[in-house]
């Protein structure tokens, strides 16, 4: 599917594929959504440490819980 096909579920806007990088160094705790598909992944996961992710657009990632039903949503912000 190209780029172009995806839609936001929320607002039926064009969305883009990307993938989430973990950024944690022991206590701190940060996660990153990048544009596009991950290029030199490891088995261990998607850190920013083992994949290429210079010049690519990024961003810090967010995310609100649901107090009733647990329901996550996550924002690229």
């Amino acid at each position: 599917m190209t780029q172009e096909g995806y839609k936001c579920i929320k607002c039926g806007y064009q969305a883009s594929r990307g993938f989430l990088v973990d950024y944690s160094d022991g206590s701190d705790f940060l996660v990153r959504w990048v544009e596009g598909e991950p290029h030199n992944p490891t088995v261990f996961g998607i850190t920013g440490k083992n994949v290429e992710t210079r010049g690519r657009r990024q961003f810090n990632v967010r995310s609100l819980r649901c107090e009733r039903c647990g329901f996550l949503e996550l924002y690229a912000v």
